[in-house]
């Protein structure tokens, strides 16, 4: 068990020779989970921080009180990814006491061989509207039929550009999850309809935004980005992939027509298990009307 990695079960697209090359490689040198271990070990893991938010919107019902959203993404569960960080992440969130709890997708590093390490502790969280989740790049290439299926398990429903509609007294918003936007399948547009009054998108990338054009939305939530994982002073990150990432690498913007996207730089590791200056954290956003 937790040997090299299967490339490309899932299927997700740009599963390059190269990457092909570096998984295989790391899936090999990794064994043991040696570099979670360390890093715990010569007391360099990070603590998970929480990070809050409160959107507003005129089109909140005057009558309603906040929804209350806990936003997690990058578990990354995998050799290096120590357990006990995704304890610590989890007993987090069973804390926040949310309405609802979105996940935004790379459950597992190199193989879907870790997903029970997710499922098993998905399953301590009863929030009373429920889990949902997109999937990532490395949960579309290790193998997202047996990652849904477990995550299912657990209680999160996994949305592949599809919305959702909450219950009273919250059946005023709608949830649309989409695929991720590099890996994954390409949105139907709109993914709302005119009947939606409060939209909320759950994606794995920045990228996202790319399909979205400039449809409306109030509130984006998303990871991918690591906030650079390794990053300057101040959280300045040295590396991240892909245009919108790198501009929106953590935290929350602004963007046009009174939209909002909040970037969470995630919980585990992928490549490389020390953080520098990106410390792992849960995201707690207040979404409610205009005081």
């Amino acid at each position: 068990m937790y040997g090299v990695p299967v490339p490309l079960a899932g299927r997700g697209t740009h599963y390059s020779s190269a990457r092909h090359a570096v998984e295989w490689a790391l899936g090999l040198a990794y064994r043991g989970h040696w570099p979670a271990r360390m890093v715990r070990a010569l007391g360099m893991q990070r603590r998970v921080q929480i990070r809050h938010h409160r959107i507003t919107t005129a089109r909140w019902p005057s009558t309603v009180r906040p929804l209350r959203i806990a936003f997690a993404s990058d578990l990354h569960a995998g050799p290096t990814t120590h357990p006990s960080l995704l304890d610590e992440a989890f007993d987090l969130l069973a804390t926040t006491h949310a309405d609802v709890i979105l996940l935004g997708g790379d459950y597992v590093f190199l193989s879907a061989e870790y997903i029970p390490w997710i499922e098993q502790r998905l399953r301590r969280l009863k929030p009373p509207l429920g889990m949902f989740g997109v999937l990532g790049n490395h949960d579309l290439w290790a193998d997202d039929a047996a990652i849904v299926t477990a995550l299912g398990r657990g209680g999160a429903r996994i949305l592949v550009n599809e919305r959702v509609v909450l219950p009273a007294p919250f059946a005023h918003v709608t949830i649309a999850g989409l695929d991720d936007p590099w890996t994954g399948l390409v949105p139907t547009l709109p993914v709302f309809t005119p009947d939606d009054r409060v939209r909320v998108v759950l994606t794995h990338a920045p990228e996202a935004m790319l399909h979205l054009g400039d449809q409306p939305f109030e509130l984006a939530m998303c990871g991918h980005t690591h906030g650079g994982h390794i990053a300057l002073p101040g959280g300045i990150p040295i590396l991240v992939p892909g245009p919108l990432s790198r501009k929106h690498a953590h935290g929350r913007y602004d963007l046009t027509n009174d939209r909002t996207l909040i970037v969470s730089r995630g919980i585990g590791g992928t490549e490389v298990a020390l953080r520098l200056n990106a410390d792992p954290d849960i995201l707690v956003i207040e979404l409610g009307g205009e005081t």
